[in-house]
């Protein structure tokens, strides 16, 4: 399957939405794409893995996989504002624990607004969260943000168009596309997500995730390039019997999410590598 590059205009990121793009009533966790009428990549030969990154940035540019399931991909130049993606960058996928760093952001956002401190005890638990991906954090600040109310919060502030809450309040099914998980990475990066106060901050720990979670897009880049991408990666092995990965990165020039569904038995190290792949072919030393 050959994704061309799609260019669009400028993304311009407004605090509200426009009108007539509010996002459907959601249901339950979908599959990718049923109801989005976007195109699909057929499921052929599992993608070879990616080699080494010699990448300094990203530019926008073709990518060429051959991969089993669902995949999309956004990418916007962040000194232009301009987006380019797969031809499906609209279809919905789940975040799984992509969505972390708007939960981090948006609970430090409202402590700032309200002229409330933040803990410590709660500061190193929403580093725990993004670092280490702790899921028992999420659920303590996701309710403490307000579950639904927090990602209808997202979407207005960050300008997304296609995200949506699952009626259930899950933060890990929360629906979104590759476009507006691009959105949400500059969201974070340019401060309205997290605010002045805590922007740096969150920025920071995105840079430090480790782990299980430290793969995908930043694997594109040497060390020296890699310590300046901030990084959140969601993965999860549903009930569909499909991994669910998505993967978001931003740097001070450029914002990327990819996004994966495709049959268990290829592994987590597929859709990781997938996401990899993605940055790869769009990287260049220039």
């Amino acid at each position: 399957m050959s994704a061309a590059a799609m260019l669009l205009m400028p993304d311009v990121v407004s605090t509200a939405q426009t009108p007539g793009q509010r996002p459907p009533r959601a249901g339950t966790a979908m599959e990718a794409n049923l109801d989005e009428g976007a195109a699909v990549p057929p499921p052929v030969q599992a993608v070879q893995p990616a080699p080494a990154g010699t990448a300094r940035t990203l530019r926008a540019g073709q990518v060429d996989l051959t991969t089993a399931g669902f995949w999309s991909w956004a990418l916007i130049d962040r000194r232009t504002g301009t987006l380019s993606g797969s031809a499906n960058l609209a279809a919905r996928s789940d975040t799984a624990s992509m969505i972390k760093t708007w939960i981090a952001a948006d609970y430090l956002r409202r402590q700032a607004e309200r002229g409330a401190g933040v803990e410590d005890t709660r500061l190193k638990a929403l580093s725990q969260m993004i670092r280490d991906s702790d899921n028992a954090i999420a659920n303590t600040f996701n309710t403490a943000n307000g579950g639904s109310t927090s990602i209808n919060r997202m979407i207005r502030t960050c300008g997304l168009t296609e995200s949506r809450p699952v009626a259930s309040g899950s933060w890990s099914t929360t629906e979104v596309s590759a476009r507006d998980g691009a959105r949400l990475a500059v969201c974070v990066a340019d401060g309205r997500a997290a605010g002045p106060k805590w922007t740096a901050w969150l920025l920071n720990e995105m840079r430090q995730v480790r782990g299980a979670g430290r793969f995908g897009i930043i694997d594109a880049f040497p060390p020296d390039v890699a310590t300046k991408v901030a990084v959140k990666n969601g993965w999860i092995n549903r009930k569909d019997g499909k991994w669910h990965i998505a993967c978001l990165a931003v740097t001070d020039d450029w914002a990327l999410s990819v996004l994966t569904q495709y049959p268990v038995d290829l592994g987590m190290a597929h859709g990781a590598n997938i996401c990899k792949q993605v940055a790869v072919q769009l990287g260049t030393t220039a």
